[in-house]
């Protein structure tokens, strides 16, 4: 018997989704030739992953406001699914102007295609048109009740005016249009810590934190099967209703009962815990499917506790893959070859270098040409993340250039060429923009004794830009990655580049972490501090600036108090419900560490001052230790043990320099 699609072909907006890519498997599973376009905001390319190299499969990178590319225009399409778009709080509201040009120039794309290929299209409209419901349950009929201005209208209107729109191309231009309004759908391959309250309830239960529930828990919710949904599309777009047409299933829990059923299935030790709501949350959702049922002949199947127990088994294995494997890194910082070279104290004076470190001034250019000259002169890659990636790839022993990623300005030049071959040859991946307009950044590295003094010259290092921050290069790393890595020296060039990262994190369920770096960041960057540590999920700094941080604050209780200080820290309020861990390196004093309800000490192993060679990437060490070990999977203080023993043997060396491999062994 023949597949009903052989010989036809579908296109899926946001096929690489969670539903998309339920729709994707369908479409190829009945026969079509299918074509998948998403911009993968959202999606995942792993969603589409068993699909790619089939000869009737083809995956298109883009973002459906924009005109549609050339290798769509061309495709006569017999079916058209139109799926693009956030669907989750978290993630329609951190991008809110983008969402609503999704919902409206996406829809008006698609169904030019649709009226091009004279096809039906099955558009994706929501049961958050019915806004916060006064009519319960709710029918097609029903008019809604939302607002125009709330934080959720960028969705809701959005997918409103898109509806207005499908009816307007069937008035006008006879377009086949199939309008769905979707009630909550949960399944696997929903995105973790999206704000929904199904995966957010299982992630909590499955790794032992807090279920959070927002309000007193009475509200109520009507969770239909992703399989169920399908089956809905597909009666749907081969049917002659033009819609709109719910798709949900009657069954309504309240949202305590979600988050119980969820702690029992888990058989989990998580407490319930109660938050306060969130702004415009609708109190009841559920459908009214009589039209499905009679005109469709549809009803869900799957009964919810068979569909949460099937939900729950995937995202238990998803979980257990992600905890066996080294996760990716990424770090972006400030990128600067160390000209490093020993000299005396009339050199310092010939080049007014005063200060244990300092920006290179107009009359002090000349130091690195002159520390070039000296026979012993070394060039090492520099700056502090680069220090950390360097460091954390060497702790980790993992195989080249597939663990860390590098993101930075350099020039092309020589400078630029000795500092990516180096990192390239350790293992650590370059994600590096050229600058044209200034060269390589440099360190001037004077070691008079035992003492060092640096003078750094940003150039290159500051022209990073929004367009390499897009770029597929950097996109790429981002996506892969599960642990990023931040020095506070980055606030100083642009904090929209820092929030990009820290928002991708956040909505992909990572592991953001941030190092307040210097105090002078700590004082002068006050604000853009403020704006990136909400998303902090690890936050490094020394007792120096855990100090200056307290007197900002104006906690002059406890300044002083370093434990005190993490704790306060620790507690500050946050982006995302995974708890914060805060870790201050104090010297030979141990290591502090706490979250919102643990703390501790870990003992560092001093060196005698006889056996300090260089303490300056001592703190850049350390994280890299820690990252190692946090990307393995380890305890928060066998991580600490890591960074401490990094920061030791980089004491013993001059420059980030280290042995061939560390004389550490991780537990198993």
């Amino acid at each position: 018997m023949s597949a009903p699609g052989k010989g036809k072909t579908v296109l899926i907006t946001g096929g690489a989704g969670f539903v998309g890519s339920h729709v994707t498997d369908r479409c190829m599973a009945e026969g079509y030739t299918t074509y998948v376009m998403d911009n993968l905001y959202t999606g995942k390319s792993e969603n589409f992953a068993h699909h790619l190299g089939h000869p009737r499969f083809h995956f298109v990178n883009w973002n459906v406001q924009h005109p549609y590319p050339p290798q769509i225009d061309v495709v006569k399409f017999d079916l058209v699914f139109h799926l693009a778009s956030p669907a989750s709080p978290v993630h329609y509201q951190n991008d809110a102007i983008n969402t609503t040009l999704t919902c409206v120039n996406g829809t008006n794309n698609s169904l030019k295609v649709a009226l091009r290929c004279d096809c039906p299209i099955l558009i994706s409209s929501t049961s958050e048109v019915y806004g916060d419901p006064e009519v319960h349950p709710q029918p097609e009929t029903y008019h809604g009740n939302t607002s125009c201005i709330g934080i959720r209208s960028c969705y809701d209107e959005g997918k409103r005016c898109g509806e207005a729109l499908c009816f307007d191309y069937e008035r006008h231009h006879g377009v086949k249009v199939r309008v769905a309004r979707i009630f909550n759908t949960y399944g696997p391959r929903m995105v973790f810590n999206d704000g929904r309250i199904i995966s957010n309830f299982l992630v909590q239960a499955l790794t032992g934190q807090d279920i959070t529930v927002y309000g007193d828990g009475s509200y109520t919710r009507s969770f239909q099967y992703v399989d169920d949904l399908v089956e809905g599309f597909w009666k749907l777009i081969h049917s002659d209703d033009i819609g709109p047409m719910n798709l949900g299933n009657p069954e309504e829990y309240t949202v305590l009962e979600m988050a119980k059923m969820a702690k029992e299935m888990c058989n989990s030790d998580s407490e319930i815990i109660y938050l306060e709501a969130t702004q415009d949350d609708p109190k009841q959702r559920r459908p009214d499917i009589t039209k499905a049922k009679n005109v469709l002949g549809w009803e869900p199947k799957i009964k919810v506790v068979d569909g949460f127990r099937r939900t729950m088994e995937s995202f238990k294995a998803r979980l257990e893959a992600q905890h066996s494997a080294t996760k990716k890194l990424y770090v972006q910082c400030n990128p600067l070859l160390d000209i490093s070279a020993h000299v005396d104290k009339e050199f310092l004076a010939k080049f007014k270098v005063e200060a244990p470190a300092g920006l290179c001034t107009d009359e002090q250019k000349g130091i690195y040409a002159e520390l070039e000259k000296r026979p012993d002169v070394e060039y090492i890659a520099g700056g502090a993340g680069l220090n950390s990636a360097r460091v954390a790839q060497w702790m980790a022993q993992a195989p080249k250039n597939n663990f860390v990623t590098y993101v930075g300005s350099v020039a092309d030049d020589e400078y630029g060429s000795t500092l990516k071959n180096q990192c390239e040859d350790e293992g650590v991946s370059m994600a590096l923009n050229y600058s044209t307009a200034n060269p390589t950044g440099s360190c001037a590295v004077c070691v008079v004794d035992k003492e060092r003094y640096l003078v750094a010259n940003l150039a290159a290092a500051n022209d990073i830009n929004a367009k390499h921050m897009d770029s597929d290069l950097v996109l790429q790393a981002m996506r892969q990655a599960q642990f990023y890595y931040f020095t506070g020296f980055t606030l100083t060039i642009d904090v929209n580049h820092v929030l990009k990262v820290a928002k991708h994190s956040a909505l992909s369920n990572g592991t953001f972490t941030f190092n307040l770096s210097a105090p002078f960041i700590i004082e002068f960057f006050a604000a853009q501090v403020a704006q990136v540590l909400p998303y902090a999920d690890i936050v490094f700094c020394n007792d120096e600036e855990a100090d200056k941080y307290a007197e900002v604050a104006k906690w002059d209780d406890i300044k002083g108090n370093t434990m005190a200080i993490a704790q306060k820290v620790a507690n500050l309020p946050k982006k995302t419900t995974k708890p914060r861990l805060v870790i201050f390196t104090c010297g030979a004093k141990g290591t502090v560490w706490a979250t919102p309800t643990a703390s501790g000490t870990v003992d560092v192993d001093a060196l005698a001052p006889e056996q300090i060679v260089d303490s300056n990437g001592a703190g850049d060490a350390f994280v890299g230790g820690f990252l190692a070990g946090a990307a393995k999977g380890k305890p928060v203080e066998e991580s600490i043990k890591g960074g401490n023993y990094a920061a030791r043997v980089i004491m013993q060396h001059g420059g980030c320099t280290y042995p061939a491999t560390p004389d550490f062994e991780w537990s198993a």
